[in-house]
């Protein structure tokens, strides 16, 4: 989070719910014994199904996180685009290796301004959570 973003102010308890939304709905996903426990395997396996098998799911468990994500991170941007650094800061976030971040945000830099829309931000992320197209930014986990 920016310095400037407090958790208890209004982006940051919107971050908080946005987390707990999400991880909520992807443990609801996960547990196929009914175990309590979530193993990695499970947690692949069945993220993988659900988002794939639920349309809605993205919109409904990762959409508010990520979205949520973007608004923390670039604060002072109006609503519907960021920089492409910004956009390089928050996969460098959520695990992205650096040099594949710089490169996937700067190949994005769709608007005049040389910032991106946040649809066209939202629309790869759904992409990376329903489709099986190799993703780029992140490290495939062994």
């Amino acid at each position: 989070m920016p310095a400037s973003t407090r958790l208890d102010s209004e982006a940051g308890l919107r971050l908080t719910a946005a987390a707990d939304c999400y991880w909520e709905g992807m443990a609801g996903l996960v547990d196929t014994d009914l175990d309590g426990r979530i193993t990695r395997a499970e947690f692949v396996t069945a993220a993988q199904a659900g988002l794939h098998q639920d349309p809605g799911a993205f919109a409904r468990i990762a959409l508010p996180w990520h979205q949520a994500v973007l608004d923390v991170a670039d604060p002072d941007a109006e609503q519907a685009s960021s920089t492409a650094s910004t956009v390089e800061r928050v996969l460098v976030a959520l695990g992205a290796e650096p040099h594949r971040a710089r490169l996937i945000s700067a190949e994005h830099r769709t608007d005049p301004t040389g910032r991106i829309t946040h649809e066209e931000i939202l629309r790869e992320v759904e992409n990376y959570y329903t489709t099986a197209t190799p993703q780029r930014a992140f490290p495939v986990p062994a």
